[in-house]
C-alpha cells in the first residue's frame, strides 16, 4: 500500500505546472468551503438579526412602558393610603381602585404587544418579556394586597353629612395593629421594590448602551418612585403601635364601624350620589 501511494504521488508531481494548478485549485476549494460552512451562516445570522432588530426594539420599549406603568400605579395608590391626603374618603377609594384597574389594563396591553411582536422574540428578549409579565402581575398583587391590608384595619365612619367632616377613613395616632400586619405590609412593598430593581437591570441590558442613555433619567425617576413606596409604608407603620394578636388591648381596640372591608363595598358605603 505504501508503494502504491508513493507511486501515485510521484505520478501527480511529475508535471510541476499541473501540480501547482492542483494546489491552487485545492486552496480555493478550501477557501470556498470555509466561506460556505462558516461565513455564510454568520452572514445569514446577521441578516436575520437586522431583519428583526426594529421589532425587538419595540419589544424592549413595550417592557419599558410596562415598567413605567407599574411604578406610576404603585405610587398612585401609595399616595392615597400612606401619604398625607386631604381628599374625601370616597375620592381616595376611587383613586385607589383606578390605580388597580389601570395596572390590570396595563398588564393586558403589554400582553397584546408581546403577541404582536412574538415572531421577533429571541432567547434574550424572551427572558425580558417573562420578567416583565411577572413584574406586572406582582404589581397588581401588591396593589391589591396593600389595599386589603389598609382597609382591613382602617377606622371607617360614614356620617350623615359629609360636608361637615363626618366621613372618616384612616388610622388614629398610635392605633393598635398586629405584628403580622406591619410585617406583611412591609414585605409587600420591599418585594415589589426588589423585583422592580432586578427588572430594570434586565431592561437596561436589552435597550443597549445608546437606548439606555436616552431613558436613564426616566429610569432613575421610576426607581425613586418605587423606592418611595417602601418609605411611605415604613413611615405609615411607624405611626402605628404593633401588638401581639392575642393581646387584650389589641382584641378590644376601637376599629370604628365593623362592616364590609372590600374596596367596592366601602366605595358603595361612602357614595351618596
Amino acid at each position: 500500500m505504501q508503494g502504491y501511494w508513493t507511486g501515485f504521488l510521484g505520478w501527480m508531481t511529475r508535471d510541476p505546472a499541473w501540480w501547482a494548478a492542483f494546489q491552487a485549485g485545492a486552496f480555493f476549494f478550501v477557501v470556498g468551503l470555509v466561506l460556505v460552512l462558516v461565513l455564510l451562516p454568520w452572514w445569514l445570522a446577521r441578516v436575520e438579526q437586522a431583519r428583526w432588530r426594529p421589532m425587538r426594539h419595540m419589544l424592549a420599549l413595550a417592557a419599558l412602558q410596562a415598567h413605567r406603568d407599574c411604578g406610576a400605579n404603585v405610587v398612585a395608590l401609595s399616595r392615597q393610603f400612606f401619604r398625607e391626603n386631604e381628599a374625601s374618603p370616597l375620592e381616595r377609594l376611587l383613586r385607589a381602585r383606578r390605580a388597580i384597574e389601570a395596572q390590570r389594563a396595563d398588564g393586558a396591553r403589554f400582553g397584546r404587544a408581546v403577541s404582536v411582536y412574538a415572531p421577533a422574540v429571541d432567547a434574550r428578549h424572551a427572558a425580558l418579556l417573562a420578567d416583565t409579565a411577572a413584574l406586572a402581575e406582582l404589581a397588581e398583587r401588591t396593589l391589591s394586597g396593600l389595599t386589603r391590608l389598609y382597609l382591613g384595619q382602617a377606622v371607617v365612619r360614614v356620617g350623615a353629612n359629609a360636608v361637615h367632616g363626618d366621613d372618616a377613613l384612616g388610622y388614629a395616632p398610635a392605633q393598635l395593629v398586629s405584628l403580622g400586619y406591619v410585617a406583611e405590609m412591609e414585605a409587600l412593598a420591599d418585594g415589589f421594590a426588589e423585583a422592580a430593581a432586578g427588572h430594570r437591570g434586565r431592561l437596561e441590558a436589552a435597550l443597549g448602551r445608546r437606548g439606555c442613555k436616552a431613558v436613564r433619567g426616566e429610569l432613575e425617576r421610576i426607581g425613586g418612585d418605587v423606592a418611595m413606596l417602601g418609605a411611605d409604608v415604613r413611615r405609615f407603620c411607624g405611626r402605628l403601635q404593633p401588638a401581639d394578636a392575642g393581646d387584650v388591648a389589641y382584641k378590644t381596640r376601637e376599629r370604628g364601624e365593623r362592616g364590609a372591608r372590600s374596596l367596592d363595598a366601602l366605595i358603595a358605603r361612602f357614595d351618596r350620589g
